[in-house]
């Protein structure tokens, strides 16, 4: 482990990197309350506000691309303050919005700032940490930012108990100004690396076939989460009738149970392996996913929501040591690792997430089928990957 002396750590430098992570959850969690709310506004099917959520991993995935390598050369905090910019003012343009395309295309952008600036919170951790104490404060960040998906729908419905869905962009704009005054706080902590050929640091990322499987199996990991996001209205409002403020109750219990086993992971690594805790946290999503298809015709509301609530859990165990493992090799480069992390994570929830509408077809069958397909392909990889002695 690096030792932290080289860096004046500002206080509470661990709740200001959450912070800047919960960009992502709050732009993707907080307005899903509003989806009929918008589809009414634009005359528009629910199916067209849900694509705003694929553009959006896929903005935000061309942010962290682009980002990631201009900030191992150039620094960190000014492509954080760049990116967060660019996110407030398209939030504000989101909200001024007249046709559903207008807010596609202002949600692509808005996305582009916030890879910018989120891609290099896991940078900033890998520049200070590495082995299993980047593991444990991954963990740490990731249970501070479950909070933001837990609150997110009950900010969204609150807002919209006074005022228009579109306030609810008005206050990511806010929330993310706010940010930029923590932000100045931090140390520039980036290498700074001489090399120019962004294409050859992303060639020396792909030549590297352990981190591109484990990249792969986090990013199947957390598209499984995706069709969930992407079908949680229709799964719990729609199908089984719920009314919104229930909604928001079942919604927050999964991110309840992801804080207990992100929980769980920062104790058992001081026992167990990274690698051994990744495997098990697939391997529990896939069993919950297997339990969600198998009772399908016999499920109740309850049912679902606990099989719902170990599928998302799981991720406590994958989300901190799939990146802890893709990062531990390339410490000079960690912004261009981690942005090639999040594209490929992302793409793969993205294009998940469109075969989740595409397949539509008003049962609960083919997101079940999705969720166990996109576990069972990281669990493959990972008895693959067992070769490489991680």
């Amino acid at each position: 482990m690096k030792q932290n002396i080289k860096y004046n750590l500002p206080k509470g430098f661990v709740f200001i990197l959450a912070m800047l992570g919960s960009i992502t959850p709050l732009a993707i969690d907080v307005y899903l309350p509003a989806f009929k709310n918008i589809a009414n506004y634009f005359y528009t099917s629910i199916d067209e506000v849900e694509i705003t959520l694929s553009v959006y991993l896929l903005g935000f995935s061309l942010g962290q691309l682009i980002g990631g390598p201009l900030s191992d050369r150039y620094g960190r905090k000014i492509f954080i303050f760049t990116g967060l910019c660019i996110y407030i003012t398209f939030s504000l343009l989101i909200s001024q919005a007249s046709s559903i395309h207008e807010l596609w295309t202002f949600r692509f952008f808005q996305a582009i700032g916030g890879g910018f600036a989120v891609v290099n919170t896991n940078a900033i951790i890998r520049d200070i940490y590495h082995g299993k104490e980047s593991a444990r404060v991954f963990s740490i960040i990731s249970m501070i930012m479950m909070v933001a998906p837990m609150i997110a729908p009950i900010i969204g419905t609150t807002i919209l108990s006074f005022y228009s869905w579109k306030y609810i962009f008005i206050f990511l704009a806010i929330y993310t100004f706010c940010i930029i005054y923590f932000i100045t706080k931090l140390p520039e902590t980036s290498p700074k690396t001489k090399n120019k050929n962004i294409f050859k640091s992303y060639g020396r990322i792909f030549l590297n076939k352990k981190a591109i499987l484990l990249i792969l199996a986090g990013g199947f990991g957390f598209s499984g989460m995706f069709v969930y996001i992407t079908k949680s209205s229709f799964i719990y409002m729609d199908y089984f009738g719920v009314d919104a403020k229930y909604f928001t109750f079942l919604f927050g219990l999964n991110v309840f149970t992801l804080i207990i086993f992100s929980r769980l992971n920062m104790h058992f690594l001081k026992k167990y392996a990274t690698f051994t805790l990744l495997r098990f946290g697939v391997s529990l999503q896939l069993l919950s996913a297997i339990g969600l298809y198998t009772f399908n015709e016999h499920n109740t509301i309850i049912s679902v929501a606990i099989f719902i609530m170990i599928y998302v859990g799981a991720l406590g165990f994958i989300f901190a040591n799939a990146i802890a493992l893709v990062l531990e090799d390339f410490g000079d480069i960690s912004a261009t690792t981690n942005s090639l992390y999040g594209v490929i994570g992302f793409i793969i929830a993205s294009f998940v997430g469109f075969l989740a509408s595409y397949f539509h077809d008003d049962t609960l069958s083919p997101i079940f089928i999705l969720m166990a397909t996109t576990s069972t392909l990281s669990f493959l990889i990972l008895l693959y990957i067992k070769k490489f002695k991680v």
